[in-house]
């Protein structure tokens, strides 16, 4: 009965494992189209000589974009921190 519950415990944890980061990977793939029309604007207003609406997208661009980069981070970082235990050699 407890290999069973051990079993058990361990494909719980490696569902919220593979839940977390594919879901980090969904976020980002999710934000990904806004930040490259991010991106367009941003290169779109250097072509202008706007320089206050370039400094105002560069901003925007960077936020969004440390902000999918913290999400795979997270989600990566909890992928490996959830990783099955190393069983020892009997």
């Amino acid at each position: 009965m407890a290999a069973r519950d051990s079993a058990d415990a361990g494909s719980i944890r490696n569902a919220i494992r593979w839940g977390l980061f594919l879901a980090s990977v969904g976020t980002a793939g999710f934000r990904l189209p806004r930040l490259v029309n991010e991106y367009r604007s941003w290169r779109e207003a250097l072509g202008f000589g706007d320089t206050s609406a370039s400094e105002g997208w560069h901003r925007v661009l960077a936020v969004e974009l440390v902000g999918v980069l913290v999400v795979v981070a997270i989600g990566t970082a909890a992928f490996y921190a959830l990783r099955p235990k190393a069983k020892a050699s009997e």
